[in-house]
This record gives C-alpha cells, sequence and structure tokens, in this order.
C-alpha cells in the first residue's frame, strides 16, 4: 500500500461490513483513497469482486492503471463509468424486458430529434399542432423540439410518473403522451437513447431480481466516485444494484464541488439519501495536499472552512488583474504566459516551467475567442479540452464508414439511412429492414456520376460483408490504404478530401485497436456502443501546448499554474444562475476553477465586453473576486473597481 495520511488510512482500512461516506475536499487525496479501498477490500477477502463507479471513462482508466499491480484486478475489481456498467447489464440481458439483442444507442441529440420529427411525419401527424406551436412559435420550432428533447431527458433521470408530468406541465395536457411516442419511435427504429441505457437496466434490476442476483453474487462491494454529482436515476440505480445484501458501499465526493446541477445532480444523494438509505458512516477529508497556501486561502474565502492547509505547504501566489476589455485581457495573459516560460525555473515549480503546467479556464467556452487569436498572433500553441463523446467525422469517407457501420449494425435505423441517402444522391428505401441494404446500395453509386462513385462503392460494399461478431478490422485498414493511396498519387482533384480520409481511416482503425486493447469486446456492435459511451476517447496529449479549458471539462484534473478569465458578472457566475441554489452551484464552479491550481493562480476579468449584437458594455468583477479579496461589498453582487495595477491577493 502506498503512504496515506492517518484520515485516510482510517478510511481505507474501515471494517468491510459498513457503508462509508467519505466528504473529501479538493486536493485532499479522494482518488488515492478510493483506489487503496479497492485494493483492501480485494487483499483482505478471497473471491469476493468489487464494483468502482467513476464520472469518467478516463478516471476509470487512471484507476485501472493505478491497480494494474495487483493480479487479480482483471478478475475481480470492475472499474468503469455507472453508465458503461448499465449498458453492459442492458447487451447481456436487455432482452428480458423486450429491447434488441444488438442494442443500437443515438447519443447525438440531433440523431434524437430526428427520429422523434420523422415518427410524427410517418403518422401524417402536424407537429405544429401536436406541439402546440403557435404562429409565433413556428420561428422558434427547433428550439422547442430542442426543449421537448431537454424534458425528456428530465422526465427519465427524475423517474417521473404520468401523474408527475401531468402535475409539472398542467398547461401541455398531452405531454406524457408526446412522451410515450418519443419512446416509441426510439425502439421502432431499433435503438434507445443515452439517458436510456440507465432507465432500462435500473428496471431491469428492479423487476427481475435472479438478474440481479447475479452481479451481486459476484460482487460484493460497491465503491462511488464524484457521489456529489449524482442524479436521481444514477441513485436509484446504484439501490437496485445493491438490493438489501450489498451493504458495502463507500461513496466519496465534495458537496462543494457539485457542478452538474443541470443534469439533474445534487449532493443531497450524497449527504442525506445515501446516509439514510445505507446507515452509513461518516469521514471527512479536508486537508489539501495539492495547492499553495494563497490558492487554499482563496478557496477558503469562497467556501469558509473546506480547506486545511499542510504542515509544509509552499506559499504560493494569488492574483487578480482587471483590464479594460477582452483584447486587452487576451494579451495581458498572453504576455504573462510568455514571462513565466522566460523565467524558466522557480523553487515552486518542479523542473522546467513551461506550456506543459499551465491552463486557462472559463466559464464557457465561448469566452475563449480573443484569447485564442492572441495565441495565434503570438505562435503559442494550444489546444481546448472537449468532452469524452467522439467528434463526427468530416469528410465523405469518413461519414459512410460511420454511417454505414450504423445500418448494418441496424438495418432499421432510417437516421442514419438516410443522411448516408442524402451523401450519395440515392432515394431512400420505403421500408427500413433489408439487410442487403448497403450491398445494393453499393451498385448503384458505381453506376452514379458522384466524384470517386468507385471508392465509396467499394467501401459500402466492404462494410456489408464485414463479419459483426468478429470483423477483421486491420484487414479493412490495408485494403482502403492501399485505395486511398492509389488515389493521392494520381493527382485528381480530390487531394485534401482524400488526405482527410486516409487521417479519419487511420483514426478509425486507432479507436478500434484501443477497444481491443481494452478488451471491451470483439463484435462490431461492442465497438459502435463503446464509441457512444465515450470509453474510446484518449487522453489528450499536451505536447507542450498550452491547454484551454472550461470548469467542467477540468474536473478532476491540476496545474502548476492557473488562469482563470473573464470573471466578470454575467460571465462568472453565468448570467442564467438567478435562485439561491443556481447561484450556489455557481459559486462552487468557482471554487472548482480556483482549486485547479497547486501553485499559482491568475484571475482577469475585462471591464468592457462587445456583446453578440456587437454592442460594447461595461462589467462589474465577480463578486466572487470580491470574496477571495476579502471585499464584503462584492460577495454581495456590488462590484468596486479594482486598482490597474497587478494586484497581490494576500
Amino acid at each position: 500500500m502506498i503512504k496515506l495520511s492517518s484520515h485516510q488510512e482510517r478510511i481505507v482500512k474501515a471494517p468491510l461490513s459498513e457503508a462509508i461516506q467519505v466528504l473529501a475536499s479538493a486536493g485532499s487525496g479522494k482518488t488515492r483513497v478510493l483506489t487503496e479501498r479497492v485494493r483492501f477490500i480485494l487483499e483482505n477477502t478471497k473471491k469476493e469482486g468489487v464494483i468502482a463507479l467513476t464520472f469518467t471513462n478516463k478516471a476509470a482508466e487512471e484507476m485501472q492503471n493505478r491497480l494494474s499491480d495487483y493480479d487479480e484486478t482483471v478478475d475481480r475489481a470492475w472499474v468503469a463509468t455507472i453508465h458503461s456498467v448499465a449498458e453492459r447489464i442492458l447487451r447481456q440481458y436487455g432482452h428480458t424486458i423486450g429491447l434488441p439483442r444488438e442494442l443500437h444507442i443515438y447519443e447525438r441529440d440531433k440523431d434524437r430529434m430526428e427520429v422523434f420529427i420523422q415518427s410524427l411525419r410517418d403518422d401524417w401527424v402536424n407537429m405544429d399542432e401536436y406541439l402546440n406551436i403557435d404562429d409565433e412559435g413556428k420561428k422558434n420550432r427547433e428550439r422547442i423540439l430542442r426543449e421537448h428533447m431537454n424534458t425528456f431527458s428530465i422526465i427519465k433521470r427524475e423517474l417521473l410518473t404520468e401523474e408527475d408530468v401531468e402535475g409539472r406541465f398542467p398547461s401541455e395536457p398531452s405531454f406524457w403522451e408526446i412522451f410515450q411516442d418519443y419512446q416509441n419511435a426510439l425502439l421502432d427504429s431499433g435503438g434507445i437513447d443515452y439517458d436510456d441505457i440507465l432507465v432500462y437496466a435500473h428496471r431491469l434490476l428492479l423487476n427481475h431480481d435472479w438478474i440481479a442476483d447475479i452481479y451481486r453474487a459476484k460482487y460484493k462491494h460497491l465503491c462511488v466516485d464524484e457521489a456529489q454529482d449524482l442524479n436521481l436515476l444514477q441513485y436509484e440505480f446504484i439501490k437496485a444494484l445493491c438490493g438489501d445484501s450489498i451493504t458495502s458501499v463507500m461513496m466519496v465526493g465534495d458537496p462543494d464541488q457539485m457542478i452538474y446541477g443541470f443534469n439533474g445532480s445534487s449532493s443531497d444523494y450524497l449527504c442525506k439519501h445515501f446516509v439514510r438509505d445505507f446507515s452509513a458512516t461518516r469521514y471527512e477529508l479536508k486537508e489539501n495536499y495539492r495547492s499553495s497556501r494563497q490558492v487554499i486561502n482563496a478557496a477558503n474565502k469562497l467556501k469558509p472552512g473546506s480547506q486545511e492547509e499542510r504542515k509544509f505547504a509552499l506559499k504560493g501566489r494569488v492574483y487578480v488583474k482587471s483590464l479594460s476589455d477582452e483584447a486587452e485581457e487576451a494579451n495581458w495573459i498572453v504576455s504573462s504566459i510568455k514571462k513565466l516560460i522566460d523565467l524558466g525555473r522557480h523553487e515552486e515549480i518542479e523542473g522546467d516551467i513551461s506550456l506543459d503546467h499551465m491552463v486557462v479556464i472559463a466559464r464557457n467556452r465561448f469566452v475563449f475567442s480573443s484569447l485564442q487569436k492572441a495565441l495565434d498572433e503570438n505562435s503559442i500553441p494550444s489546444f481546448l479540452r472537449k468532452t469524452e463523446r467522439m467528434p463526427e467525422p468530416v469528410s465523405l469517407f469518413g461519414k459512410i464508414l460511420d454511417y454505414g457501420i450504423r445500418v448494418k449494425l441496424n438495418p432499421r435505423d432510417w437516421v442514419d439511412g438516410k443522411k448516408l441517402c442524402g451523401l450519395l444522391g440515392l432515394t431512400p428505401p420505403e421500408k427500413w429492414r433489408d439487410e442487403d441494404i448497403l450491398k445494393d446500395w453499393s451498385r448503384k453509386v458505381l453506376a452514379s456520376d458522384i466524384p470517386l462513385a468507385g471508392l465509396y462503392s467499394h467501401l459500402l460494399l466492404d462494410i456489408h460483408q464485414l463479419d459483426s461478431h468478429e470483423p477483421n478490422i486491420n484487414k479493412f485498414k490495408r485494403s482502403f490504404d492501399k485505395k486511398l493511396t492509389v488515389l493521392a498519387k494520381s493527382k485528381i482533384d480530390y487531394t485534401p478530401e482524400i488526405e482527410r480520409s486516409m487521417e479519419e481511416l487511420e483514426e478509425f482503425h486507432k479507436n478500434w485497436t484501443g477497444f481491443k486493447k481494452k478488451g471491451l469486446g470483439v463484435s462490431l456492435q461492442s465497438f459502435r456502443n463503446a464509441l457512444a459511451l465515450g470509453q474510446l476517447a484518449e487522453e489528450e496529449l499536451t505536447d507542450g501546448r498550452l491547454t484551454l479549458s472550461t470548469v467542467h471539462t477540468m474536473k478532476g484534473l491540476e496545474k502548476d499554474i492557473v488562469f482563470v478569465m473573464a470573471m466578470c458578472e454575467g460571465v462568472f457566475p453565468d448570467y442564467r444562475a438567478k435562485l439561491g441554489k443556481e447561484m450556489d452551484e455557481e459559486r462552487n464552479n468557482a471554487f472548482v476553477a480556483v482549486t485547479r491550481a497547486r501553485r499559482w493562480l491568475y484571475i482577469t476579468y475585462p471591464e468592457k465586453r462587445t456583446m453578440p449584437w456587437g454592442k460594447e458594455q461595461k462589467q462589474a468583477e465577480s463578486r466572487f473576486i470580491g470574496e477571495i479579496k476579502g471585499d464584503s461589498l462584492c460577495g454581495r453582487g456590488k462590484a468596486r473597481r479594482p486598482k490597474k495595477r497587478l494586484q497581490a491577493v494576500q
């Protein structure tokens, strides 16, 4: 076991018969505690397994790597996200509740919307009358449809019944019927959406004890990371998985870092429901092993008493700076980065100071436009951290490959089938159940006059001929490498498209290799589902580039030097935060941003911003800056204009 503090060791070695609630503040070593608890369980039981639920796939991989030195980890420890666990349960037993054996997941929001819209068209339903859209609303039809999609997700995440829906939406008495039509449209097209993964898995465990008992017999222990961000559906899934027999449950989280309220998350499931339902024993970890004293002090201004500094913590630094506008703010950040790199070394930073040591954090990604421009002008390489969802292909080859595999696996998938027809100039069939449809389209494309028709004809045919259960992707890749190389050397007019096609073929093969390496399955359907669940997204390599990140994509990560930019009222906190609970979550966002810093923290904001409609508008410094500086007026939202010079917060 690695060295633990006395508080950490007490948690790791707590009795295996009891449920444990661990309130672990930022930098307190919660990942270490969680990992070592799993190791302790494996070492102190003979055959009992443990499920460790993480918030992201990357966190799951990190925990697996930390446990890789223990021989029995693979057989006895199941480390995965909650959706990944639920998806495997559905893949094995979903057919018992009428789900397709080859489960197709519509992970893209626009696909969910298209399924719904097309189902209305097929039934000759007047969409505007059905959705109660008046003449004024027709201008905003797409927005209204998106709102319906969001409401469908709320119904699922909050496990609302027909009666609940009628009570919550009294002005729309037919909303439950609309929701049921959406669900039926998904199933008719052979698929489910992302929220359904947990909905159906929860229903299966709740209503089929014999299935739940299969998992309970093997896995006697459960550990949950980032439990402050659980929503009702996730919490109820965990309860259904445990039943009455699994009592060894550890939930680790920090209520001060609950920042996913927009997904229905609430720290109440960790702090109240878990304690009540499992009679959990409470433990706390407050000592920050990550950050310098100045950063801890700033964090405690936002969340009093949340952090305890280590005896040997470095002093660190926190700076607050106001700039005249967004351009000056961006230029100041760039100038500061250059000066830090020129500094070379500092006793508080390990090794040479480089871009790898830094991150610029903003409340939302739209803030970065001015900074990105300044970085480009100064030849400073950067990248924006993204979510684990895979980007959509750009080349026609990549799109045909993506949509073609989806249609091969699910011939009822008219959503992607119609997209494919649109790309190739084909007439969609009247019915979507023909398993030879790609073979038929291959012949039709070959006879068409679209550019590179021969290439795309071969691509459709080869996708059709892939063995769904054990596809030879290496052979598939070699074949098209040759075809694309020949085309590239022929000096035709489509060289950029061919180059992008080769890149996306390489990316496809790389994902397949990663899928096999991680032992996630061997079939084409398992591969597709792994992509949908974000299990194949690799850690972005900085390669000497500056990291740009929103607060949410920086969760769980840290850097020596952190810049938090555009920290003004209306941006950070967000302008939509009105009520107490919403503002509390904005404070959590600020707390998360500040505690990403190990050593030095720089906070900036522009005194003027250009609005989307082109008008310049004065800005007030964020109330959180006022609190960090000890300005009580700012804490009440009344901004005080800061001094122009660089100000160190003592």
